[in-house]
C-alpha cells in the first residue's frame, strides 16, 4: 500500500476536507469498479426506481403527512432524492461529453482531415452541474450515516418496545435503507470524509429541536400519542429523551460515520489491490472514452487542470486527494498513448 490509515486519518482534519466542492468532480460521476458507461447509468435509474416505489408505496400505506415525522422515513425519501440527483447528473454528463466530443473531433478534423483524433484538451462542466454534483455528494454522506444509525437504533430501542409488525415495509425502510447505501458507496467513487460529521451534527441538532417543537405544540404521532418516538417523550420522560438525544447526535452518529469512512478506506485499498495501483488511472479514462461513444481512445478530461485534483495520484489508487491528474492527458504524452494502446 501507498498509504496508511494513520496518515489518511491525520489528513482529515484540514479545513480543505471541510466542505463539499467536488475538486474532482468525474469522482462523483464514475463507478469505483471496472462498470460501463451504460450499466452504470442503468443502475443509477434502477435503484431511482426502487426507491421511488418504496416512498410512493409509503404514502399510500400510512395517507398521512405524518408520515414524514419520523426519521427513518425521511431518510429514506432523501435517499430517493439522491439517487434522482445522481441519475441526473450522470444523464447530464454523458450527453455533455458525447456533444464535446462530437463537435471538437469535427473541428479537428476540419482543421487536419488527415489527424480526426488530435487533442481535445479538459472539458470543465459547467457551474451548475458542479453545484449539483456538490448537493449530490452530501446526500451520499448524510443518507449513509443516518441510514445506519437509524437502523441501529430501530432494531435496539424501538421496535422491541412499540408493537411494530416485522414486515417487508419494515425490513426494507430500517435494513434495506442501509444496504442501499453500503452498496452505492462501494461502487461509487465518492469519497467519504470524518469532517462531514459537522454538517451531520447540525442536522442532527434540527430534528432534535424539530422533535421538541412538536411535542410543545401538542402534536401527535401515528398511534396518536404526544410524541414522535417514545424515546423522544420529553413530557413524561425529560431525562431519557435528552440523553436519547445526545446519545443520537454525539455518540451513534460520529460512530457509524466513522464506520462508513473506514469502509471508503476498504473501498481505496480494494482497489489499488485489484487494480494494481496505477491501472487505476488508466481504467478512469477509459471509462470517459467509453462515454464519448468512440472507437478510438479519445483525449478528454471531464475537469479544468487548474482546479481539479484526483483523489490518487499516479503512483496508484490509494494516494490522497490533492494531486492534479486529468482523466486522458492529450495523445502526443506517450506514457498515456502507450498505455492506452497496449
Amino acid at each position: 500500500m501507498t498509504w496508511s490509515w494513520t496518515q489518511c486519518w491525520r489528513k482529515e482534519f484540514s479545513r480543505r476536507k471541510l466542505t463539499f466542492h467536488p475538486y474532482t468532480p468525474e469522482l462523483l460521476l464514475h463507478p469505483q469498479w471496472d462498470i460501463s458507461p451504460w450499466l452504470w447509468l442503468l443502475y443509477r435509474f434502477f435503484m431511482l426506481g426502487y426507491t421511488l416505489g418504496w416512498c410512493m408505496y409509503s404514502g399510500l400505506l400510512f395517507s398521512t403527512p405524518k408520515w414524514l415525522i419520523y426519521i427513518s422515513h425521511l431518510t429514506y425519501c432523501l435517499l430517493g432524492v439522491y439517487y434522482l440527483l445522481a441519475s441526473a447528473n450522470l444523464t447530464g454528463a454523458v450527453v455533455l461529453v458525447r456533444r464535446h466530443c462530437r463537435d471538437q473531433c469535427r473541428t479537428v478534423s476540419e482543421v487536419n482531415p488527415a489527424n480526426s483524433i488530435g487533442s481535445l484538451g479538459p472539458f470543465p462542466l459547467p457551474s451548475p452541474l458542479i453545484k449539483s454534483l456538490s448537493l449530490q455528494w452530501f446526500l451520499l454522506t448524510f443518507v449513509s450515516t443516518y441510514s445506519l444509525t437509524v437502523s441501529f437504533l430501530y432494531w435496539l430501542a424501538v421496535f422491541p418496545v412499540e408493537d411494530h409488525k416485522l414486515s417487508a415495509f419494515n425490513v426494507n425502510m430500517h435494513v434495506g435503507n442501509s444496504l442501499q447505501s453500503l452498496l452505492d458507496l462501494f461502487l461509487s467513487a465518492t469519497p467519504i470524509h470524518f469532517f462531514h460529521y459537522v454538517y451531520l451534527l447540525l442536522v442532527g441538532c434540527a430534528y432534535a429541536t424539530f422533535a421538541v417543537l412538536y411535542w410543545l405544540s401538542g402534536f401527535t404521532n401515528l398511534a396518536g400519542e404526544p410524541f414522535i418516538y417514545k424515546v423522544l417523550d420529553f413530557g413524561a420522560c425529560p431525562l431519557t429523551a435528552s440523553l436519547s438525544v445526545l446519545g443520537f447526535t454525539l455518540v451513534c452518529l460520529p460512530l457509524f460515520h466513522f464506520l462508513l469512512w473506514n469502509v471508503h478506506l476498504l473501498r481505496r485499498w480494494l482497489v489499488e489491490v485489484v487494480l494494481r495501483g496505477g491501472a487505476w488511472d488508466l481504467r478512469r479514462g477509459v471509462w470517459w472514452w467509453r462515454v464519448s461513444g468512440k472507437k478510438e481512445p479519445v483525449p478528454i478530461s471531464l475537469t479544468d487542470t487548474s482546479t481539479s485534483t484526483s483523489l490518487f495520484s499516479s503512483s496508484g489508487a490509494g494516494a490522497e486527494e490533492g494531486v492534479a491528474q486529468p482523466l486522458l492527458v492529450p495523445t502526443g504524452s506517450s506514457r498515456v498513448a502507450v498505455s492506452v494502446y497496449v
